[in-house]
């Protein structure tokens, strides 16, 4: 049996993703890595990223909301202002640089999931969920990629000494990523009650990229 592994959110950033999995000692045939979304944008490497995503094979890629964006052109060539204003266009620029075919990752990101619970009921999803039994009982599993209240209210909670929040209850530790801890002053993961945010700005001007055993 390998090791688990979380990773934080990429965007398109292949040197910190080489040396997050050389540094972790990372063993692409025994261990598992579970990534938490936004493999893409606002990076040069989306493209190579993917790639070298693709050559794990006991990856577990849960979606993000830029994820979500990027499977969009690729499948049907919609090009998303807001996207294309947050990241969307180096994206395109590395597909073209690459000389990758955005075609051969349309599996990819149709394959990522919303979200994943292991064995010891942890969760890990890129933004987070509005029930409090968590996502699967939601109507709307969109809240999975853009939720930001499930970290904030965690944040408060922790804050206040209030460590009872039913909406973080259900589970013995959730894993996110979405909020990067660089805006709120953290350049390393950050923990509040039991959730934890590996956001840790990989795809903002001096963040970091995390792994974690």
């Amino acid at each position: 049996m390998g090791r688990t592994l979380v990773m934080g959110d990429i965007h398109g950033n292949l040197k910190a993703l080489r040396e997050c999995l050389k540094k972790s000692s990372f063993d692409a045939q025994e261990d598992v890595l579970i990534q938490l979304g936004d493999v893409s944008d606002r990076g040069p490497d989306t493209a190579e990223v993917v790639e070298l995503l693709l050559s794990i094979p006991r990856l577990i890629a849960i979606k993000g909301n830029h994820d979500l964006w990027t499977s969009e052109w690729i499948a049907e060539d919609r090009r998303n202002p807001v996207w294309l204003s947050n990241g969307g266009l180096e994206t395109i620029k590395s597909y073209k640089d690459s000389g990758i075919d955005k075609s051969k990752h349309k599996n990819f990101f149709e394959s990522q999931i919303l979200y994943h619970v292991d064995d010891r009921n942890r969760i890990y999803v890129h933004g987070g969920f509005k029930d409090p039994r968590g996502p699967a009982f939601a109507l709307m599993k969109d809240h999975c990629l853009w939720d930001r209240n499930l970290w904030e209210e965690a944040l408060l909670s922790e804050n206040a000494d209030f460590i009872d929040l039913p909406l973080v209850s259900g589970f013995k530790e959730i894993y996110i990523g979405h909020t990067p801890t660089i805006k709120l002053g953290a350049q390393d993961p950050m923990r509040a009650l039991n959730v934890w945010n590996f956001d840790t700005g990989a795809g903002h001007p001096n963040g970091r990229l995390t792994i974690i055993d």
